[in-house]
């Protein structure tokens, strides 16, 4: 019974050296192409013999392995059809006319195709010959065999297959016959895998290719030490396949195939980017913004004559927009680490020494202090109603001292004092009752609406935030950012034009596009989503609806009663809520 598991072993070595070449190359479906189609050679080869034991039949398979490669490469030359097409044509092509001839004219041959796709380890140690005075599994010296001419053509060639692997024009330039090399690579895989049919069987033989190959790909991207990885998973797994199937008294080929694959998994999830590992990353990233972020709104607040009314638990909750869950969560983890206290006296939050020296460490990081300059004191009180009257503007309505206060949760009486100030500095003017932007208004909007949805792509791409769930902390983030930040934030984003909510980013986007409300739409309108109201109710209206921006409409009828709109997109007929019709922007196609 150990016989079995030394063939295993020699047969998983023999295939995942040349393996890691396969997933260099991305011919890893290619392998499982050449494994199936190898069956014909076997089949062609035994009509000219009448010889099930002879030579020719691994030749007849190694050489219909390269024709497969052939005719796969051909057909992907084409530009007709792609690569995985191309596999899906070629292999069940010629596996099925060997499946075909077997049992039309060679029913009585030992030609077992259930045999050759499974393949039964535990029989192979039944089929000896005598090899240097020693009575020894055929399949055994057979693979090792193998195993012997892979190292050779490896070790042989190993600079010119790292080149042509990596860059085959410079191959190419370099002198290296790039084609004789890439086919006699494949005629090794074909000579490989035809070998191991009769042992391990088809199935195992890609597992075997494949499986320990992509495990050590993703955990080194050193070409050696991929190769010695790929090996020692393939031990791994034949060992461990093998007790597992002696104990459960399956399939040693199949268990073997299930480790293989689970080994793979299990590695996917845990290298340095596999799943697991970023999520754990994702998870301690957004943790420490969290506490940053509370951190230096704390800051932004203390020693302010608003300070009182600012840093209150339900204050702190209301302007950053989290749960009462996270806001409590937070504020406990800075307490026990004893850079927040709350002050039972004032009922507020401040920080303490430590907490102030985390603050200036955190302002160094994100380029927030300028010298002996704070960029994160500002008043952001002033910016909010430049801000709530620019919304007003974009919506195309008309700002009053109301619909601002509706906008920044305030009282409306509170509003005018603000506005006088701001008439004063030059960034507001009022026109027939109604309130405007001046240019130097537009420009500090623009400038901050630049920040904010930078932040919100950032928050988006790189720490896996929603789209619904952005906002708030991208607001808190917009006030805090330098021009500097803002520059290099601009550029790691290769400058993009617009966020996740499809608003342009003016600073890339300076010539905004002529939209349209899809309200206003007439029926029989084709129409693009271009961008939507940054509002998180209606985001998640929209996410429900499976509505994305980008999505093409074309409007089939308006009701007159609630002003819902039945649009026609490529998947289905869907009906938009009038109030939601209203806040999103279209472009007309």
């Amino acid at each position: 019974m150990i016989e079995s598991l030394y063939i295993l072993i020699i047969t998983s070595l023999a295939c995942a050296v040349l393996g890691v070449f396969l997933v260099l190359r991305r011919l890893s479906m290619v392998s499982d192409a050449i494994s199936h189609s190898v069956l014909l050679g076997i089949v062609i080869g035994y009509f000219v013999t009448k010889d099930i034991g002879s030579v020719f039949l691994i030749i007849g398979a190694s050489l219909f392995g390269v024709l497969t490669t052939f005719c796969i490469e051909l057909l992907i030359k084409s530009k007709r059809i792609t690569e995985d097409a191309s596999v899906g044509i070629i292999f069940p092509l010629f596996f099925s006319v060997a499946v075909i001839l077997i049992t039309r004219y060679a029913r009585n041959v030992h030609l077992d195709t259930e045999i050759v796709l499974i393949g039964e380890i535990i029989l192979a140690p039944l089929h000896r010959i005598n090899f240097w005075g020693f009575s020894l599994p055929k399949a055994l010296v057979q693979m090792s065999f193998v195993l012997l001419i892979n190292i050779v053509f490896i070790t042989v060639f190993f600079r010119k297959l790292k080149i042509s692997s990596f860059d085959p024009v410079y191959a190419t330039v370099a002198g290296i016959a790039g084609a004789v090399l890439h086919y006699s690579f494949m005629a090794l895989v074909s000579f490989t895998a035809v070998s191991a049919f009769e042992s391990v069987g088809a199935i195992l033989a890609i597992a075997f290719f494949i499986s320990p190959a992509a495990s050590a790909y993703l955990i080194s991207k050193d070409l050696k030490i991929t190769i010695l990885l790929a090996c020692v998973y393939a031990v791994f797994n034949s060992f461990i396949g093998y007790f597992l199937a002696v104990k459960f008294n399956v399939s040693m080929s199949g268990m073997c195939a299930v480790v293989s694959g689970i080994t793979f998994l299990i590695t996917m999830s845990v290298y340095p980017g596999g799943i697991f590992t970023r999520m754990i990353r994702y998870i301690n990233n957004r943790n420490r913004f969290s506490r940053e972020l509370l951190i230096l709104h704390i800051d932004n607040h203390s020693g302010k004559q608003e300070a009182l009314g600012e840093l209150g638990y339900s204050t702190i909750r209301q302007h950053i927009g989290w749960s009462d869950r996270k806001l409590k969560y937070v504020l406990d983890r800075l307490i026990k680490k004893g850079y927040v206290y709350r002050a039972k006296e004032r009922g507020v939050y401040s920080l303490t020494e430590t907490g102030k020296k985390l603050s200036d460490e955190i302002k160094l990081h994100y380029g927030l202090m300028a010298g002996e300059n704070d960029m994160a004191k500002i008043d952001t009180g002033r910016d909010d109603y430049i801000l709530a009257i620019y919304e007003l503007i974009e919506k195309q309505e008309n700002a009053t001292n109301k619909k601002i206060a509706d906008i920044l949760g305030i009282k409306a009486a509170s509003v005018s004092e603000m506005l006088k100030k701001l008439v004063e500095e030059g960034d507001v003017y009022t026109e027939n009752k109604s309130i405007c932007l001046t240019e130097s208004g537009k420009k500090r909007a623009r400038a901050l609406l630049t920040k904010h949805r930078l932040w919100e792509l950032f928050l988006v791409e790189y720490l896996g935030y929603s789209w619904k769930n952005v906002h708030e902390d991208a607001k808190a983030l917009e006030y805090v950012t330098s021009n500097g930040l803002k520059d290099r934030l601009n550029e790691f984003l290769n400058k993009p034009k617009h966020c996740p909510h499809g608003n342009e980013i003016y600073e890339n986007h300076p010539d905004v596009d002529k939209l349209k409300k899809l309200s206003e739409l007439s029926k029989g309108a084709k129409c693009r989503l271009h961008k939507v109201e940054d509002d998180r109710d209606l985001l998640e209206y929209l996410v429900e609806k499976k509505v994305n921006l980008g999505d093409e409409f074309i409007i089939k009828d308006i009701d007159n009663f609630d002003d819902s709109v039945l649009v026609s997109s490529e998947s289905e007929d869907k009906h938009i809520a009038g109030k939601a019709a209203v806040r999103m922007m279209v472009e007309i196609i």
